[in-house]
């Protein structure tokens, strides 16, 4: 757990100041920061796998205490867009494209329109009309 913290506790600061930083670079007519976020947490991330299946012979095969620090730890208070990714890509070297297919639209898609109905349920609450 105190990996967890730590990693988690790192990753979030990363996350405020990268993503304040590429906004304030970039804009505020996109959410450039967050893309930002992202997108090095996908590049962080991908090296972790390099590394740990060099090393390792594969990613389950790395010590618990360092993907728990690193992977859920750091990137998970980074961004869980990265292990979204990685979920993706180790469908997709597994040949299970399908599911690689449905997981990666299936996130967004469903994602997407749950977000939209519940903050719609959400309005409704907050007016008193349910």
């Amino acid at each position: 757990m105190l990996l967890l913290l730590l990693g988690g506790g790192l990753g979030t600061v990363g996350r405020f100041y990268l993503a304040a930083w590429g906004q304030a670079r970039w804009g505020t007519h996109m959410p450039y920061g967050t893309l930002l976020v992202n997108l090095v947490g996908c590049s962080i991330l991908g090296v972790l796998l390099a590394v740990f299946e060099s090393r390792f012979g594969s990613l389950d095969a790395a010590p618990y205490s360092l993907r728990v620090l690193l992977i859920s730890g750091f990137l998970g208070g980074l961004t869980t867009f990265s292990s979204y990714e990685l979920e993706t890509l180790l469908l997709l070297r597994h040949g299970a494209w399908e599911r690689a297919l449905l997981y990666a639209v299936g996130s967004v898609v469903l994602g997407l329109l749950l977000m939209l109905g519940s903050f719609r349920l959400g309005r409704l609450l907050m007016a008193g009309r349910f």
